[in-house]
């Protein structure tokens, strides 16, 4: 019967390499330094929808249910601690931001740069089925669309840019939108229309952006909503259209 020897490990004095060290991406990775700016991107709660056509979409105040998630939002950007906050010029995001500004004592700064975008045309746009040639070839708009796409993509990365050279090493929130937080998030990612449209935005979500001393930036976590009681619709187009 033969008999099989394992050998040893013997350790000879090399440093056993980190998991990041063992990656592609450890070569490529760069020196992040601090101090680090923390921007959250938060989407006003639930309004009252009711009141649209009688008061208009911008003075849409909140419904008893966006009421409701402003309590348990409260408690969650009190862990945060935010330092800074602004808010657009409807009224669905002042009375988001107004229980957190008024309970920490905080100053509200209002910049019509955050106000709600329109999607205008571009929902039309499947992602499944339809290669780029074949969205440029069937969409006559398809290149307008793209177009406006990177213009408005180019006023996030400004307005980014402009929020965090006045607020360096501070926590900022922005009581916003769903579109405009969609524009920030694929500014940064590089994205295209389909990408905007692919990304779910829900009512008193968080989004969490962190930007180093020397400017670069890293997405923490988008549209987190574990704050929230209840979970939405696992339909997503449903839930889309009842917000």
């Amino acid at each position: 019967m033969a008999l099989k020897f394992r050998t040893p490990f013997i350790n000879i004095g090399f440093k056993t390499p980190t998991i990041d060290e063992q990656t592609a991406y450890a070569k490529t990775r760069q020196v992040i330094n601090g101090p680090y700016t923390r921007i959250y991107l938060i989407r006003h709660c639930h309004p009252d929808y009711t009141l649209k056509e009688t008061l208009g979409d911008e003075k849409m105040p909140l419904s008893d249910i966006g009421l409701k998630q402003r309590k348990v939002l409260y408690k969650k950007l009190k862990q945060i601690n935010i330092e800074k906050i602004y808010i657009s010029e409807f009224v669905r995001a002042r009375e988001t931001a107004e229980d957190y500004a008024k309970k920490q004592n905080k100053r509200i700064y209002v910049d019509k740069r955050l106000n709600e975008i329109d999607w205008t045309e571009w929902y039309k746009i499947k992602y499944f089925r339809m290669s780029e040639k074949t969205r440029i070839k069937k969409i006559k708009a398809y290149k307008h669309m793209d177009l406006e796409m990177n213009k408005l993509q180019e006023k996030s990365r400004r307005l980014l840019a402009d929020i965090y050279k006045k607020n360096k090493g501070k926590r900022v929130g922005l009581f916003c939108h769903g579109n405009l937080i969609r524009s920030i998030v694929t500014s940064i990612l590089n994205t295209d229309v389909i990408g905007f449209l692919s990304m779910e935005i829900y009512q008193s979500s968080i989004t969490k952006l962190v930007i180093d001393r020397d400017g670069y930036i890293k997405i923490n976590y988008i549209n987190n909503i574990c704050h929230l009681p209840h979970k939405p619709n696992e339909d997503l187009f449903l839930a889309a259209l009842n917000q």
